[in-house]
């Protein structure tokens, strides 16, 4: 189960120069769309408002400029018409005579000149009759035109029409200029005006004037209706095209910015920037944007590949001393590092080293130990055997020559041994008593005063657990220590229905003072020079050790009076076999075997 989860994590691995490759890429990358991202919005707005108040603003300008150019159109065509002073002499041109007719028209070309001469805004300008289509004291040459009407009209009032923006009349000229068709009235005419048209080079520098998208900003002029009458774009804004339509406009908003500007006569100058041009800019900055990302992440990359390079190295060198102590080369290299963290790390990996070597030598020093003390082991159960079978040989013996008083202590002895010399661990009560039996049987030839142990036991206790040799330490205590002729021992074992279990051993003999109880549990006595060599000491530790706080050993003795030693243990998770299972823990084992092997020495 290990060595899949071992294969699982390994197949999850990455290289540590790609994830510093990827860790840089996203740190560089996370703050540059953050700062892009607000970057492009304000930079977006800041150049929106730029483009948008420079438009407009252009546009503000060219319909003043477009205004104060029909002012004065109309200022100059009242001069020329019937309540102006070229106009009265016109009036007299028409109805004089020959001779008079030539000192009239020099006066009028004369008038015309000062006029143009003190506006040099205007251009061409002459009197035009409709019905004979001819033309009058024009200050320069007119091409043919079958009719003025036909011209673009920007607004046209009861006797004015101003021309949009148009080809002008002048065949030399022939640029956009702006036009004024004043009607001149004459009581004996009805079809005579006054043509006047701007400079050639007025209107397209009105118009053209302002234009920061580099030519690509279109200009409009739509008439009072919302008709374009001049179009820089005719392509897509055609000259006659409705610049109010809903569904035209859904089109070309879809390409264009539109702007405008609306002139107190109603008629409005346009402006149309491509949506492409408009967003140019942007794009630009953008691009910059771009290529400042692209080299900041491509540095930080550089930058990860160069910390890559420099642990790449210690790792490296870190890595064959692993696989050195791993093949089991003896010979170690001693490595420094001019960075700290590496250095501690070598530092730490060479201890580590040298502690793996000292263990390894102590886990060979163990092996052989355990070696050594399985022979041992084989070696006490193959006594114990011996033991057992050279009695039981004797027992035989003794029994075939009618010998029944050393068969009866042949017998008895040889059931104490296997008892004691049995494994360690836990007995039941039953098993403890009748071993104890043995014992005082034993006890009662050794000595040479008669005494008597009286056992009690209930019932119910007599299938519970306990430890090994528990009960024959306190019955021998009380052999040894004054007990004289005619002695009685009292052994008395029951539940004190607290889930405990208790062991009273008591006696009528000499008594202990409380020194020597002392001096018995310290172990300072010559116990063990007699009897199974098994004290209270062990038994006071063996319940320590596994039951705790939860047994409970009191000796009680005065000189005189006798001794009573009571023994009480806990009965885990009563039923009586549950009460293996705390007593079979490897602890609790470990500890009893332990105290067992220290007693038996």
């Amino acid at each position: 189960m290990n060595t899949s989860k071992i294969q699982g994590s390994t197949a999850k691995t990455y290289r540590l120069k790609y994830r510093l490759i990827l860790y840089l890429f996203i740190s560089s990358l996370t703050p540059l769309i953050l700062i892009g991202s607000i970057s492009y919005f304000s930079m977006y707005a800041i150049l929106q408002n730029k483009a948008e108040g420079g438009v407009k603003s252009n546009l503000h300008q060219v319909r003043l400029s477009l205004e104060e150019t029909l002012g004065q159109l109309n200022h100059t065509s009242q001069q020329l018409a019937f309540d102006g002073r070229v106009g009265k002499s016109l009036e007299s041109y028409l109805s004089a005579d020959l001779y008079e007719k030539k000192q009239l028209s020099d006066e009028i070309r004369s008038a015309l000149s000062l006029i143009h001469f003190t506006n040099p805004t205007l251009g061409l300008m002459f009197y035009y009759f409709a019905e004979d289509n001819q033309k009058l004291f024009e200050n320069f040459n007119v091409r043919e035109v079958d009719d003025l009407n036909k011209l673009p009209v920007l607004i046209q009032f009861d006797k004015i029409t101003y021309m949009g923006p148009h080809l002008s009349l002048n065949p030399i000229d022939g640029k956009q200029v702006l036009s004024i068709l004043r009607k001149v009235e004459l009581p004996d005419r009805d079809d005579v005006y006054v043509y006047i048209e701007t400079n050639f080079k007025l209107a397209e520098s009105i118009i053209k004037d302002g234009d920061q998208f580099g030519g690509h900003l279109v200009h409009l002029i739509a008439d009072q209706n919302g008709r374009i009458v001049y179009s820089e774009n005719p392509d897509d804004f055609p000259l006659g095209m409705v610049y109010l339509d809903n569904k035209t406009n859904d089109g070309l908003k879809n390409k264009f910015y539109m702007f405008e500007e609306t002139s107190n006569q109603s008629w409005k100058i346009i402006a149309a920037v491509p949506r492409w041009v408009y967003n140019q800019e942007v794009n630009r900055w953008m691009e910059q944007f771009a290529f400042f990302a692209v080299l900041t992440l491509t540095t930080s990359c550089f930058i990860a590949w160069l910390i890559w390079r420099t642990v790449y190295r210690p790792l490296n060198l870190l890595n064959t001393d692993i696989r050195s102590v791993k093949n089991n080369h003896e010979n170690f290299p001693t490595r420094q590092s001019q960075i700290t963290e590496f250095a501690v790390i070598y530092r730490e990996f060479a201890e580590m080293r040298s502690r793996i070597v000292e263990l390894i030598g102590e886990v060979e020093q163990n092996e052989k130990s355990k070696a050594l003390l399985e022979v041992e082991k084989l070696m006490t159960q193959i006594n114990p055997h011996f033991i057992h079978n050279t009695l039981d040989t004797i027992r035989w013996v003794a029994r075939a020559n009618g010998q029944k008083e050393i068969d009866r202590l042949i017998s008895s002895l040889n059931k104490v041994l296997h008892y004691n010399l049995g494994k360690g661990g836990v007995a039941r009560i039953k098993d403890e008593i009748d071993a104890l039996k043995n014992y005082v049987e034993l006890q009662g030839i050794r000595y040479n005063f008669q005494f008597h142990v009286n056992i009690s036991a209930d019932a119910e206790a007599l299938e519970l657990s306990i430890p090994r040799f528990i009960m024959q330490p306190l019955v021998e205590n009380a052999l040894y220590h004054g007990l004289e002729d005619q002695g009685i021992i009292e052994v008395r074992v029951k539940e004190d229905g607290n889930m405990h279990v208790m062991i009273e051993v008591k006696d009528n003999g000499d008594g202990m003072s409380q020194e020597e109880i002392d001096r018995l549990m310290s172990g300072g006595t010559e116990e063990r020079k007699v009897g199974m060599g098994i004290g209270l000491q062990y038994v006071y530790r063996m319940v320590k050790f596994q039951f705790g706080a939860d047994a409970s050993f009191h000796i009680h003795s005065s000189i005189g009076a006798g001794t009573t030693i009571s023994l009480r243990l806990p009965i885990p998770n009563h039923p009586l076999n549950k009460a293996e299972d705390y007593l079979h823990t490897p602890l609790a084992l470990m500890r009893q075997s332990s105290l067992q092997k220290t007693a038996r020495r």
